[in-house]
């Protein structure tokens, strides 16, 4: 009997702990149940002071011209670009540091986060801007404990667009086993928390549409194109995403799979109008 009267106190508790999920600043594997509450869209009639980025995230691993490579990148002239799973000063890429070239060759500033230490250099990810770098930020994501599965990692940095405006350019690649990927984006998620500025975050997250993962990401994030008919970028599915927030601070106006490639995966680009403060 005494467990029937408790059954009305334990249904108000979880309903209050829902109701607090969706205004909760940070995140942990527990909330996987929480339904997103999905952004308003963008003002597209929007009249006042904008600037116009252009975005690159591009796969570096198992190219097979890195010169061509850089080629495709100087023809899209990104101002911010995300290089993931690239080489930096390893035997295999000739110990050139593959992110100083890209920014040298593009006028960019380069940000290498190495996830692990391979042959004579780092194999990890590199955010670069062709704005003045303001600060940067590293993360080791996790893995499950006792898990030896490859490291992965968080790279950001804060560049000032003028004297007014900043922005926040993250790119990451989550593992493809959920078990570890649904923990590394508690991490992105917590890291990104504390970013103040307008946002943009890119990058693999080895997740289709209505995946626990993508869901979550949805929940702080606009994806620039998510689901049926938005442009894939290997082997018919999409595996890097260019996603920014808040809503009301960008404007997107195109969002493709770059068509040249020297390996399996597309770069995916977007361009979007950044609202300027006065």
């Amino acid at each position: 009997m005494k467990s029937v009267k408790l059954l009305p106190i334990i249904t108000l508790i979880v309903l209050m702990l829902v109701l607090l999920g969706g205004c909760r600043k940070s995140y942990s594997p527990g909330d996987w149940d929480v339904k997103p509450d999905l952004p308003t869209p963008p003002d597209q009639e929007y009249k006042g002071p904008t600037k116009s980025l252009k975005i690159m995230s591009i796969n570096m691993n198992r190219l097979t011209s890195f010169e061509e490579t850089v080629k495709i990148i100087e023809e899209y002239n990104p101002d911010f670009l995300f290089l993931r799973q690239v080489d930096s000063a390893t035997t295999r890429a000739e110990k050139v540091d593959r992110p100083g070239v890209i920014a040298q060759r593009l006028g960019m500033k380069s940000f290498f986060v190495k996830n692990f230490d391979y042959q004579t250099g780092g194999f990890g990810n590199a955010v670069l801007s062709k704005f003045p770098i303001l600060e940067t930020k590293a993360k080791i994501l996790s893995r499950e404990e006792g898990n030896t599965a490859e490291l992965r990692s968080l790279a950001s940095l804060k560049a000032k667009i003028d004297d007014k405006n900043e922005i926040h350019f993250t790119g990451t690649e989550l593992d493809p086993a959920a078990n570890n990927r649904n923990l590394q984006v508690i991490d992105i998620l917590n890291e990104t928390a504390k970013f103040q500025a307008p946002q943009l975050l890119v990058g693999n997250f080895n997740e289709q549409e209505g995946g626990v993962v993508i869901n979550y990401i949805k929940d702080v994030f606009t994806f620039g194109c998510l689901g049926t008919g938005c442009p894939t970028n290997s082997g018919g599915k999409v595996y890097d995403y260019i996603t920014y927030k808040a809503v009301d601070e960008f404007i997107l106006d195109k969002y493709a799979a770059y068509p040249k490639s020297q390996n399996t995966f597309l770069p995916m680009v977007a361009e979007v109008r950044l609202k300027l403060k006065q």
